[in-house]
């Protein structure tokens, strides 16, 4: 059985609702090489309050692994949960950003950010794994250093902002992180593999998140490219 969703109640999204048209096929979880590596990533980034639920029940942030046959992203509506295990993620078999689309199946259906997360393995071949966090201190340091960042009337789960993350990603392969300044608080980071991303962000929470001169776990090592 196939459902198809659009932004609607129906579909709801951690963050508010998903805003793509969404063909959702129920299935079992995904079996992907990594997937356990990049839940513990997720759940390091959910200890550290990089990805979480807010007190009014809405979820923020989410992790992807490109596969074989697409790209296995944490599914909607699993932003309060630390540990997510297979369960929580979907397989994106089939993407549109022109046309504002996606095919997935799994437990669940994808992340309204899904969308940005097919833009940058469309357009950096060598992208294996992204992160979308969110942070204040992090968001506002990274803007405050001059990173990359996308243009403030790209809104989060639209074609727009897709299109100008996957810009950045053309322009600056291999790794990177950017701001998502339509998208209050959002941050973008993407590398050739789970721990490279996780140096990305490592790096980036030790060296401009505003508030706070340490980070405790998630400062192991690392490298950002802001410039």
């Amino acid at each position: 059985m196939t459902a198809s969703c659009v932004t609607s109640d129906a579909c709801p999204d951690g963050e508010g609702y998903v805003k793509y048209i969404c063909r959702h096929e129920p299935a079992p979880a995904p079996e992907q090489a990594g997937l356990a590596e990049l839940d513990a990533l997720r759940t390091e980034l959910f200890d550290a309050g990089l990805i979480g639920q807010r007190p009014d029940g809405t979820g923020f942030g989410n992790v992807s692994l490109r596969s074989e046959k697409g790209f296995v992203v944490s599914a909607t509506a699993t932003g309060g949960v630390r540990e997510l295990g297979a369960e929580g993620y979907s397989l994106v078999e089939d993407w549109s950003v022109a046309g504002n689309r996606l095919t997935c199946r799994g437990p669940l259906p994808a992340s309204s950010e899904a969308l940005t997360h097919a833009a940058v393995y469309e357009a950096d071949a060598d992208a294996r794994c992204v992160v979308h966090a969110h942070s204040r201190p992090l968001f506002d340091g990274l803007l405050e250093a001059g990173a990359l960042h996308t243009p403030r009337n790209a809104a989060y789960g639209t074609p727009e902002m897709a299109v100008a993350v996957a810009d950045i990603a053309r322009r600056h392969p291999q790794e990177g992180i950017l701001v998502m300044l339509g998208h209050d608080e959002g941050i973008l980071a993407y590398g050739p593999s789970i721990r490279a991303v996780a140096s990305l962000i490592s790096f980036a929470v030790r060296n401009f998140f505003l508030s706070s001169p340490g980070c405790g776990k998630m400062c192991p090592h690392g490298a950002c490219h802001v410039s």
